[in-house]
């Protein structure tokens, strides 16, 4: 068996920012959010989003907290997004407000790149960092 080696603390961060506004790039595509996730067949695109935004929220959740035990999703805020299936305008939204939550609990500046007010256009990124 193959173990990962850990990543630097400031690498997670960055990785939470360039995957959230990865998935905002695709959001406000215009693709299918419908469209079949190739990798999870009985996932759409839009059940990914939600459920990572999701587990970002719980994560935040968790710190923000300082839990001690686990936090149900039913107890995290906003934890699947508020907005009607379909609106890829709310679900953007969502994961733009969902970034701005992990972010500062990375100890970064208020604002996540590609991210916040105004429906800011999500940096593009091609792939992870090296």
């Amino acid at each position: 068996m193959t173990v990962m080696p850990s990543l630097a603390h400031d690498r997670y961060c960055d990785e939470i920012a360039r995957q959230v506004a990865q998935l905002r790039a695709v959001v406000i595509s215009g693709t299918d959010l419908g469209a079949t996730v190739p990798t999870c067949p009985d996932w759409s695109l839009e059940d990914l989003v939600r459920h990572m935004g999701g587990a970002l929220r719980w994560v935040d959740t968790l710190v923000r907290t300082r839990a001690e035990e686990e936090i149900p999703e039913e107890r995290v805020p906003l934890h699947d997004c508020a907005g009607k299936r379909g609106d890829a305008g709310a679900l953007d939204a969502w994961l733009a407000e969902t970034g701005e939550l992990a972010w500062p609990r990375c100890g970064r500046p208020a604002r996540m790149p590609g991210c916040g007010a105004g429906g800011a256009t999500p940096a593009r990124d091609s792939g992870p960092a090296e």
